[in-house]
Order: C-alpha cells, then structure tokens, then sequence
C-alpha cells in the first residue's frame, strides 16, 4: 500500500471512499471544414443543443428546489445566448475558416483570458465558466462522450478540471466524489458539489496524476482537503463508520436552516453570506442568511466598456436588500487594481501587482470618477435597507478618514439635490493586511466594524501567492502566525465595542468554526451552500471551550499541529 495523501483545497465538506476513474477529455478529431457558412448553421446548431442541455439540467434542479444550484445553469446560459461571444466565433469562422466549435472556443478563450488578468479567484471562476460552455457546444457537435457515460461504476472522478455539466451527467449515486488538479473555492462546479453534497478537493496540482491510477482505492476528505492514496485496511474501516454516520447528519442539517445560530452556552453569531449577484443573495434567504456579510461590486465593472452609472449600481444594491428584508447588507467597495484590470478603466503594469495600486488606494486616487459615485449609489440604498460599507486593502487609519470625508460630501451632494438617503452608515473596513491587525487599536477608533478578508491575509502573512501552485503547501490560513493577527483584531476590536466578521473561506470551513469564535469573532460570513455545515458547528460549540481552544491554537508550532487540534476537538 502506498499510503500517500495528498493536500488540497477543502471545496465541498464530507467522505467519499472508493475506486479512482481518472478523467481526462477525449481525443476527438477535427471534423471537415465546410464553407463558412455551413460552419455557422453548425455553430447554431452546437449552440441550440448545449442549450438544451443545460435547460434539461436547470429544469431538474429546479424541480428539486436547489435553486442556487439552478442559477448556475441558467448563467451558462445567457453566455451561450450573449451575442457578443457568437459574433466574435463568427467572424474568426469567417475570417480564418475555423470550425463552428474552434472558433467559439478561440472566442471564449479571449473573454476568459481577459478575466483571469483580474487576478481575482472568484473571477477566474467565470473565466471557467466560459471555457465550460465552448466545451458543451464542442461537445454537443462531435459527440463526445460526457463523464456519465464513461462513469460505469461509483468512484471518485479525478480530472483536470470538471464543469458543472459534468456533475449533472452523472447518477448521484456513481459520484461519490471528485478531485482536481486546478480550480478554486468559487468555480461554478465546485458550488454545485456543495449544493448537491459531493465530497470534492481541488487544488491538489499536477502531482495528482502521477499519484493516482484508475482503480486505486480513495479516501477523499472534502472538509480537510485531503486526498488519502491507497490508505491501509484500519483507515478504512474507520472511515467507513464515519461516511455513513455523514449521511444521516447531512439530512438533519438540511432540515436545521431556521435555527438560530447559538452556541451551546448561549452566545449568538451572525451568520450571514457571501454573495455578488441577486440569485447568490436568494440563495443565501433559502440556507437562512440573517444577511450579507460580503456583496462583492467587482462583477457589475467588468465585461463594459464603460463604468456602470450612479442608477445601476443602485440597482443591484437595491434588488440584493430586497431578498433580505430588515437585515443587514455589507457592500464591498470596488476591489480591482495592480493584476486586477477593469475595460473601463486602463491599469498601468506594476512589478509587484499583489502590492500595488488596488482596492481603496484606486479609490482614494480617482474619488470623482470611482469611489464618489458608489458611496451615493450606497447611501440611496441605505434609504431603504440597513447598508454597511466595507472598504478593501485598508493599510493606515489616513485611508479610512479619507473615505469618512468622501462619504461626507456624498451625503452632502444627494442633500443638496434632494435625492432620498441614508443619514448614516456604518463604515467597516477589511484587515487583509498584517499592517491593518497590528494597528487594530486605532483602526478601531476609526471603524465602526471590522471584517477578516483572510484569503489574503494568508497570503499577505505567510508571503504566498494562493493562485501560484508550487506554494499552495505554504498557503495555510491556519498557521498561528495568521491566528495572532486574528487575535489581535478581536481583542482591539472588543475594547472598541465593534463587532468583527470573518468573510474569508476559513469563515466557511465548519472545522475552524470553534476556533474562530474562540479567537473573538462575532460574524461569519460564508458561501449560502457552506451556511448549514457552519450553523451546526456553532450550536455545537461551547464558548468557553472554545476559548481555550483558541488560546491552544495560538502557541501551536504550525499549522499541522491547529489541524490536529481541531481534530481532538471535534472527536471530544
């Protein structure tokens, strides 16, 4: 036995054990080209049957009332529908007679190129998303084989990449998990994996391939991110126990979504969501958000030649509040710059992007034309809705008097006109830098709330890139460096009287849930899917117990040794 394990991103919670099926996209070969404008009746053609599929996938998800799940399909959609997509595959059809499935793939790359330049995770996830539909239009056109009909038996699917239509290809029962060498935490896949409850790690980098063969036995954990290769007969035995004892609580977790968020001994927890469109925040009622945590503003910037307006920002902010009614929303300021590249508005090239010109510091540099138009689309908003603003990549207590000074003369502008608006709003800012958590003391006379970004808190901590796969073993958001920072936040925060959110995925990892709370965190913020996972383990918590976990956390050696303490944790 090999005994290997594998580390990876944990993306969907749970155990799946089994059989590999390495997956890897068939060899088709190139059809005969036709003239260009028999090429464009098979684009047509290609289109028409991918989506059809894909509303056969939207339909049954539907009629099972998963409707986030849903949505997904219906966004692959409206990319099949968008006419710039097709208009841009027709004129490489013409142009350099390619075929009808060449040429959409060639034009979906060049959008998808263009959103992964953003340097942001959750848009690269698009960027997949766009290379998913041109592979269901090739798919539809050469009949290639999908992964439900070369998954025979139940197994663990190890691939590459996998995009929502491959899950939905397969019977529930066959896949019983899957890992990937690419992808991130906000891939389209991956929240179906979630919503659907597969067990799924990514990440794991193309080691995987030279570690696993089809047939070889799997022990994937969803929750750790792990990949155990081979694992001896007493693993698996243990691990048998613990999958089906999985099942039966993923039954009770379901039907828990009204339950409050409390800890055994009574101590409350906002739990609220990550979201950045309308069908994310519907998403986040259903799985019983008492709010938004996170709204992130990025995706209504991009894919436009022009800034969007005053009135449509408005309008988002607008429809998100109205799926939560009388609860909190906390808008995220825009949050671009250095490798993060908006059509609109032309970034010049920087040497170090990750410490450059982004997040606040573009707002703060370009008031009139970035940073003044959203504060007033925020403040009418929070006319009707209770609106929080977040502010990203805060550094210094400066920045945040700035911005109070910005938010001052908006309110003053929409006075003056006699538009409708807020006469207060909070202001929160992210501590995703080490910076802003050791000078917490006196950002917390300057905020009225703090929000853990600790993606790049990680990152910014442990000096790793979290995009960059030969330091994703370093990228470790539970090394007790990172921990300190937290710590520190907390306690600057609690002598302020200001409440402290976690947005971050470790906010959605339930393993961490104790630690966290006993690190001083009050709000977790998580994907709407992660939401019943993290309920259940506050109610399971004991603060006071919790506390001493943290304060065990913070003296540990590394992040291995938190690991195992959370493990003991979770096995008392």
């Amino acid at each position: 036995m090999s005994d290997q394990t594998l580390h990876g991103l944990a993306a969907a919670p749970g155990l799946a054990l089994g059989p590999a099926l390495v997956y890897t996209a068939a060899t088709v070969p190139p059809p005969n080209l036709g003239d260009p404008a028999a090429e464009r009746l098979r684009l047509a053609a290609g289109l028409a049957r991918a989506d059809a599929t894909l509303a056969l996938h939207e339909a049954t998800l539907r009629a099972a009332k998963q409707r986030a799940e849903a949505e997904i399909f219906a966004a692959h959609r409206m990319l099949l529908a968008d006419p710039s997509l097709t208009e841009a595959a027709e004129a490489l059809i013409v142009a350099g007679h390619a075929s009808a499935e060449e040429a959409l793939r060639l034009a979906a790359e060049v959008e998808a190129e263009e959103l992964e330049t953003l340097g942001d995770a959750y848009l690269s996830a698009r960027a997949a998303d766009l290379r998913e539909v041109a592979a269901q239009v090739r798919r539809a056109l050469t009949g290639e084989q999908t992964l439900g009909e070369r998954l025979l038996a139940p197994a663990i699917v190890i691939a590459h990449d996998l995009g929502p239509a491959d899950l939905m290809s397969v019977p529930r029962e066959r896949l019983l998990g899957f890992a990937l060498a690419t992808g991130g935490l906000t891939a389209h896949s991956v929240i179906l994996a979630r919503g659907l409850g597969i067990p799924a790690v990514v990440g794991l980098g193309e080691a995987l391939f030279a570690a696993v063969t089809s047939g070889v036995t799997l022990a994937l954990d969803g929750t750790a991110g792990t990949l155990a290769i081979d694992p001896p007969a007493a693993t698996l035995a243990r691990l048998h126990g613990a999958v089906a004892h999985q099942s039966e609580r993923e039954t009770t977790l379901r039907a828990a979504v009204d339950r409050p968020a409390v800890t055994r001994d009574g101590y409350p927890i906002a739990l609220v969501a990550n979201a950045s469109t309308v069908e994310e925040a519907r998403a986040a009622r259903a799985w019983g958000a008492a709010g938004i945590g996170l709204l992130r503003t990025e995706l209504l910037f991009l894919a436009r030649p022009n800034l969007p307006s005053e009135e449509e920002q408005l309008a988002l902010y607008a429809a998100v509040a109205a799926e939560l009614p009388g609860t909190p929303i906390t808008i995220r300021t825009l949050d671009v710059g250095g490798d993060k590249h908006l059509p609109a508005f032309p970034l010049p090239q920087e040497a170090n992007p990750f410490l450059g010109w982004r997040g606040i510091r573009i707002g703060l540099s370009e008031p009139a034309t970035i940073l003044l138009p959203q504060l007033r689309a925020l403040l009418r908003a929070g006319a009707r809705a209770s609106i929080r603003i977040l502010l990203p990549m805060i550094s210094t207590v400066a920045e945040v008097r700035q911005v109070r000074a910005y938010l001052a003369q908006a309110r003053a502008e929409l006075t003056a006109v006699g538009v409708p608006h807020a006469a207060h709003a909070d202001l929160g800012i992210m501590i995703e830098v080490p910076a802003a958590a050791l000078n917490a003391e006196a950002l917390a006379r300057e905020a009225d709330f703090f929000s853990l970004g600790t993606n790049d808190l990680t990152q910014y901590t442990l000096a790793c890139d979290r995009g960059n796969a030969r330091v994703a073993a370093l990228y470790q958001p539970l090394d007790p460096a990172v921990l300190r920072l937290i710590q520190l936040t907390c306690a600057a925060a609690q002598r302020h009287g200001r409440p402290v959110a976690v947005c971050g995925e470790l906010g959605g990892n339930p393993q961490a849930t104790a630690l966290l709370i006993g690190l001083g965190v009050n709000e977790l913020s998580c994907a709407p899917a992660a939401m019943p996972h993290v309920r259940a383990a506050i109610r399971a918590t004991l603060h006071s117990a919790a506390q001493t976990l943290a304060a065990q956390a913070l003296v540990a050696n590394d992040a291995a040794a938190v690991q195992q303490l959370l493990a003991q944790a979770d096995q008392g």
